[in-house]
């Protein structure tokens, strides 16, 4: 039940939409992708791992709730259960 947000910013945001509130939308349990960039010495290619993160660590400290204005998303997925999103999920909750 996880829904990727895609937001006009160029932020995507994974978590369970939880409702809809005029022109909010409430997302709940939020990761997103960071980019670590690695660069090979002696080599001009440039290697980008994705990592999943939680919200929540930030050094603002957000809550694990995000109201969305709907003005700001361009598309909502809804997540299977075999993505690998929903499954790096599913592994970060059973650590």
């Amino acid at each position: 039940d996880y829904q990727a947000i895609f937001l006009t910013n160029g932020q995507v945001y994974f978590g369970k939409l939880t409702s809809k509130r005029g022109e909010f939308l409430v997302l709940t349990d939020i990761y997103y992708l960071q980019a670590n960039k690695t660069l090979q010495s002696g080599d001009e290619t440039e290697k980008q791992d994705l990592a999943l993160v939680k919200l929540g660590n930030e050094l603002h400290g957000p809550t694990d709730s995000m109201n969305i204005n709907k003005e700001n998303v361009l598309f909502i997925e809804d997540l299977s259960d075999t993505s690998r999103v929903v499954e790096a999920i599913r592994n970060y909750k059973a650590k």
